[in-house]
């Protein structure tokens, strides 16, 4: 039975499996965790618990909005077989959307073809397209039919958000969550309601993210 092996992918709650990281890291190091959170130092752990803080607010708000619109949302997909996951996975009339949250305190900037948080670089952006082409592949796979997916990434707490000339043509970076359901109403539907729903069943079974 899917639910008895732990398949059903609906059941994932947000932030899971950066929740999941931060405390086996903290398992791993307890006294250095801890006199670092006392010295105010960031450790890896601090920064998969934020991570998931970050994901359990944009999760909760895309449930609501899912119950609103009528779409379908999966949370901490796990991809592949080397402990990758996806944050969230919007399903629609629009297609699917894989999208990435990115919880920070510092500016961000965003131009055509780069994007900078705190004034430094960050690879978001080739990371977000991979994600997508890689779930339009596993889910066409898993469907029989071409899924249109489109990637998305979305900040929670920054202090600003800059975006020059649009940002970058294939990946909507949005400066809070309620501008990620602002864009997502917007999209025009590709997918009919049949083939929304057949997209729903097969991306809440864990096997159809697995590659062969």
């Amino acid at each position: 039975m899917r639910d008895q092996e732990g398949d059903d992918l609906a059941r994932n709650a947000p932030g899971a499996s950066a929740s999941a990281r931060a405390r086996e890291l903290r398992g791993e190091h307890p006294l250095l965790t801890t006199a670092a959170a006392m010295a105010g130092i960031r450790t890896s752990a601090w920064s998969f618990a934020a991570g998931a803080r970050g994901e359990r607010r944009v999760g909760r708000q895309l449930n609501r909005w899912a119950t609103r619109y009528g779409w379908h949302v999966l949370h901490a997909v796990p991809v592949g077989q080397r402990g990758a996951d996806i944050d969230h996975v919007v399903i629609g009339p629009f297609g699917v959307v894989t999208v990435n949250t990115k919880a920070t305190g510092t500016v961000v900037w965003v131009g055509e073809y780069g994007l900078t948080v705190g004034g430094r670089p960050v690879d978001y952006l080739p990371k977000s397209r991979h994600e997508a082409s890689r779930a339009a592949r596993l889910l066409k796979r898993a469907t029989g039919f071409d899924v249109p997916v489109r990637s998305a990434i979305v900040f929670v707490g920054a202090r600003r958000v800059t975006v020059r000339r649009g940002g970058p043509a294939d990946v909507a970076v949005l400066p809070s969550p309620r501008a990620l359901r602002h864009w997502l109403c917007k999209q025009r539907p590709v997918l009919r309601p049949g083939q929304v729903d057949a997209v729903y069943e097969a991306a809440r079974r864990r096997v159809s993210w697995q590659s062969r």
